[in-house]
């Protein structure tokens, strides 16, 4: 998977710790390398965050408060983002 960060929120994914916040304007997504070719997404607006799935081409599939999405990311340690893999994180 390839992750991207919006511009406005690289430092901030970068040193993600569990009282992190993301700005409103925020965009992250997830970009698969293997299957299917479909991605993730999600874009903090006033203050909430709402998901997408991408088709192989980049095209939005579904879009909103997609309910696996959410649930998910509800659990997520840093304002609903996981942040990088820990060995990412050890090597800098």
């Amino acid at each position: 998977m390839d992750v991207r960060v919006s511009p406005e929120s690289r430092a901030t994914y970068s040193a993600l710790v569990a009282d992190s916040i993301f700005p409103d304007g925020s965009v992250l997504t997830e970009l698969s390398h293997a299957g299917d070719g479909r991605g993730y997404g999600m874009r903090k607006a006033a203050g909430n965050w709402s998901f997408f799935e991408l088709d192989a081409n980049g095209g939005v599939t579904a879009s909103g408060a997609l309910a696996l999405c959410a649930g998910c990311h509800a659990q997520a340690p840093a304002d609903g983002a996981f942040g990088l893999p820990r060995e990412l994180t050890e090597a800098r």
